[in-house]
């Protein structure tokens, strides 16, 4: 259709061209040679080739939903990483939620976050599922495509593909090429960004490919308050990849490849409300939610992500053979402490408490989040893609190992000192055997039947701890201001050698036992925390003698407080130390069934049933070892019905697609902080669910359960006309109701029940509308290029998007308690919005190798809200990506 690179989105419906500026010269100089395909053999930079279903075709004749993003595409607009997705695709939903990639897509996801939670959109790279995305954002560059498909992909894809996929394509080494190239990039907030790659052919049936990449730019906060201590959003990250490609005969092609990902900054921590919503601000006359009130010290985020994989091809006589494995190998840490609130008029003054302004600012309660997750996958399959049988049967295996940690202190409190969640042994694996097949009737008529079996095991071994020790005298108002957490702290993390507090082993925990357990959590206290010191020469350095001054009698390894002539007081252990045991085994079967017509050449029409499922999995122990409570996979059940034509409109080539589609959703798993008893009460009370003599009934926990099934269903349509002077129009358009038609009441997660007992009580959500799913979705795309015969070409692409309402949560926003006058920190609406981004290029006379590029992205700066966590004492919200602009060049060697 056009002369120049173009994303076609098709799907039953979708066309969003982000159109290649910096390839638009291609077709006439030699990079156009140096675009190879996944067989490393050239092709014409126009085709939009996709593997949706496993192999090449294109994708105005896919049958279903599919979206593909070239990376200069992607670029061209300023494009970074997955997150900047987000309002690009019709349907597709990408939030940072505190490092976490959360997608969703037609509202199915997931915000399970923890060790035990999937995905409900699998997100793959170059093929290998992901089972843990983070840092994967750095490897946006040397990149072919972006493939999204959209709807369940259950016998294609496999496990977690309930929602759909988003594969990360790169390109490969091309044969008989020797090709590099390397851009610098210069843009606001001090952005600096460089990439380079070089082709190298060795001999006449090899080749290798390197790429590197460079990324850093300041923080999009600003911190405004006295501290200055450093925010969030600032990133430094470095990315390299290797391949090497061999086609010894015709027939056999090896590819192998290996990657390195580092992502280091201050992470995400979003911008938390709680303050001006619970002084009566409103949320909208926050002109800027990124200037905060910092406190103690800035976020520190360090992520190394690295894997390597081989792919085994060999063209037989009666059919095909593909083998593909890879090791995967993700550490992710980040430790942080949130922004007091968003700045305001006013401010300072709400967070000036009893100590004073300085003593808000220097409370060091923080977090330490910690995933360690090693994966290997395995696929065997055999396959035919020559008709009139196009098939595919196979096998695949998939096994995680995983340490997680997620560690807190709770500075300054006598009653509360932290939270450990230690998990040393956390395993996964899951196996399918699957088939697919596509068989022409006729010319034009074709039927297509896919069936996958999947099993899936979990299991867990570890400890939490919720520390709570009463630190204070007999009336508490001795030894206030206990420190933990301050500069110099370090949890011992995997360096815990005790498990369980029970050490002695007579079913009994002592409070000595208790102490040294928490002891043993910690690697190091910081130069002015004092509860190594209240305890009396813990045996964990750091820290100077800092005992508060009444702290003038030590009795063994506890401590008295006689100052003022007050009664002695002991120290009890309130909190909880609970072992984690748990395990699940989940099987469960997909299938899809489509029929296609052609009614012309350029024609289509076609009916597809397909499932998802999302893989099931247990819950935190009820009480100290006591029962896991498990749950159940989510199903997605797709109907869509579909039209795809090309056409002239005079001399005009068109396009126009079409479809409707369906999804029943059942199981749907939702997550609530319940207290234990009201979890015992939920599965049947105490007489099914018997809870350990030493668990406390009022601790409060994560649970997750099969609650809901909703209905999704609505129109899309996409189209696009190649108008005269080499303009490009393209749009698509989404209709989208999602909405929840059955459940259980669940328990208002929104409060916490050891504090508002009358309010986090069991609602009904049937009706609510579900999370991240506007009502309409509308994107528009404007490209020309201007080719001249004296100052080389020009071209520019102006791109809009539009987002109606949405919600955040399933509540969506009601106050169960105050209806006619609804609180606003309960409020999860997002406003309708419009974004605009531009990009504009320059080639200049010659051949095509120096290139210039210039881009705004978010050209009116519309930040809103991508994900709100509404708790007892939060309302953080993690905002799009502020304006960016920039300007990059580029050469070719």
């Amino acid at each position: 259709m056009r002369n120049r690179k173009t994303a076609l989105l098709c799907g039953a419906t979708l066309a969003i061209a982000l159109p290649g500026l910096a390839m638009a010269q291609a077709a006439d100089t030699p990079r156009a040679a140096a675009q190879q395909d996944e067989d490393g053999e050239a092709t014409q930079v126009d085709d939009i080739i996709v593997t949706v279903e496993r192999r090449e075709q294109s994708l105005q004749n896919y049958a279903g939903t599919a979206v593909a993003l070239t990376g200069e595409d992607l670029k061209a607009v300023g494009v970074q990483d997955i997150s900047d997705l987000e309002g690009r695709v019709p349907g597709l939903s990408v939030a940072n939620n505190g490092g976490n990639i959360e997608i969703y897509i037609r509202g199915v996801g997931s915000s399970n976050n923890t060790e035990l939670g999937d995905p409900a959109a699998a997100t793959h790279y170059d093929g290998v599922y992901l089972p843990r995305p983070a840092g994967i954002g750095s490897a946006f560059f040397d990149i072919q495509r972006v493939e999204v498909n959209i709807g369940p992909q259950g016998t294609l894809r496999g496990r977690n593909a309930t929602a759909g996929t988003v594969n990360i394509v790169t390109w490969k080494p091309g044969l008989n090429i020797w090709d590099s190239s390397a851009e610098f990039e210069l843009g606001n907030y001090q952005q600096r960004v460089f990439q380079g790659m070089v082709n190298i052919p060795l001999g006449e049936t090899a080749a290798v490919r390197i790429a590197g990449y460079h990324l850093e730019h300041d923080s999009y906060y600003e911190d405004v308050g006295p501290a200055r201590v450093g925010v969030a959003e600032a990133e430094n990250n470095d990315a390299g990849r290797i391949q090497f490609l061999w086609e010894p005969t015709s027939r056999l092609s090896i590819l192998l490849g290996a990657d390195y990902i580092r992502e280091t900054g201050t992470g995400y921590t979003g911008t938390n409300y709680a303050n001006p919503l619970g002084n009566g601000i409103d949320p909208n006359d926050i002109e800027d939610p990124r200037r905060v009130i910092s406190r103690a010290q800035a976020p520190d985020l360090n992520t190394r992500h690295w894997g390597a994989r081989a792919n085994i091809r060999y063209d037989g006589d009666l059919f095909d053979i593909e083998y593909t494995g890879s090791y995967r190998d993700l550490v992710y840490d980040y430790r942080a402490v949130t922004p007091l609130a968003p700045f305001y008029p006013g401010v300072l003054q709400t967070l000036t408490g009893p100590g004073g302004l300085g003593e808000t600012l220097d409370n060091f309660s923080q977090f330490q989040s910690i995933t360690d997750s090693q994966s290997k996958t395995h696929e065997l399959r055999f396959y035919d893609n020559e008709g009139p049988w196009i098939w595919s049967l196979g096998a695949f295996y998939f096994e995680e190992d995983q340490y997680s940690f997620l560690g807190s202190t709770g500075d300054r409190g006598l009653f509360f000192q932290g939270v450990e969640f230690n998990m040393p042994d956390v395993d996964t694996s899951s196996y399918a055997l699957f088939g697919d097949t596509t068989y022409s009737v006729t010319d034009r008529f074709r039927i297509t039947a896919g069936l996958r079996y999947t099993e899936d095991e979990k299991s867990r071994r570890g400890v939490a701890a919720r520390y709570g020790f009463a630190l204070g005298a007999g009336d508490f108002n001795c030894c206030g201001g206990v420190r933990v957490g301050t500069e110099g702290f370090e949890f011992a993390g995997r360096g815990r050698t005790i498990i369980n507090p029970d050490t002695d082993g007579n079913g009994t925990i002592t409070e000595q036992e208790i102490v040294s357990f928490y002891f043993n959590g910690v690697s190091r206290f910081g130069a002015r925390d004092n509860v190594d010191d209240i305890f009396a020469n813990g045996p964990v350095p750091g820290g100077a003698p800092n005992r508060p001054a009444c702290l003038d009698t030590v009795t063994g390894d506890f401590w008295t407080c006689a100052a003022d002539g007050r009664l002695t007081y002991a120290v009890p252990f309130t909190g909880q130390i609970f072992q984690q045991v748990g395990e699940s085994q989940i099987d469960f079967v997909d299938w899809r069934l489509r029929a296609e017509f052609d009614v012309t050449p350029d024609n289509l029409l076609y009916g597809l049933i397909a499932t998802g499922n999302k893989s099931g999995g247990f819950n935190d122990n009820i009480g100290n070892a006591g029962l896991a409570p498990t749950y159940d996979a989510e199903k997605v059940t797709l109907y869509e019905l579909g039209s795809k034509n090309e056409f002239y409109v005079g001399d005009l080539k068109a396009r126009l697609n079409g479809s409707l589609f369906y999804n029943d959703y059942e199981d749907q798993v939702l997550t609530s902080l319940l207290s234990v008893a009201q979890i015992v009460e939920f599965l049947g009370g105490p007489q099914q669910v018997p809870v350990p003599l030493d668990s406390s009934l009022a601790l409060v926990v994560s649970y997750s359960y099969n609650a809901a099934s909703s209905r999704i269903y609505g129109a899309q349509f996409d189209g696009g006309i190649d108008l005269p002077w080499n303009i490009g129009l393209d749009f698509n358009l989404l209709y989208l109701k999602a909405e929840v038609v059955e459940a259980e009441p669940i328990q208002d997660f929104r409060f916490q029940a050891d504090v508002a007992p009358s309010e986090a009580v069991f609602q009904s959500i049937e009706g609510k509308t579900l999370p991240r799913t506007p009502e309409w979705q509308f994107n528009m795309n404007l490209t020309q290029a201007f080719p001249t015969e004296t100052m080389g070409q020009f071209d520019y692409v102006v791109s809009a998007g539009y987002r109606s309402d949405f919600f955040t949560t399933i509540f969506n926003g009601q106050d169960f308690q105050q209806p006619n006058n609804p609180r606003r920190r309960l409020d999860d609406k997002v406003d309708g919005y419009w974004t605009f981004d531009a990009g504009f290029g320059w080639t200049p006379p010659g051949d095509g190798r120096l290139r210039f590029e210039a881009y705004v992205n978010n050209l009116t700066d519309e930040i809103h809200e991508a994900a709100i966590i509404i708790t007892q004492f939060d309302n953080t919200r993690f905002f799009t990506r502020p304006r960016t602009f920039g300007a990059r060049v580029r050469v070719q060697y």
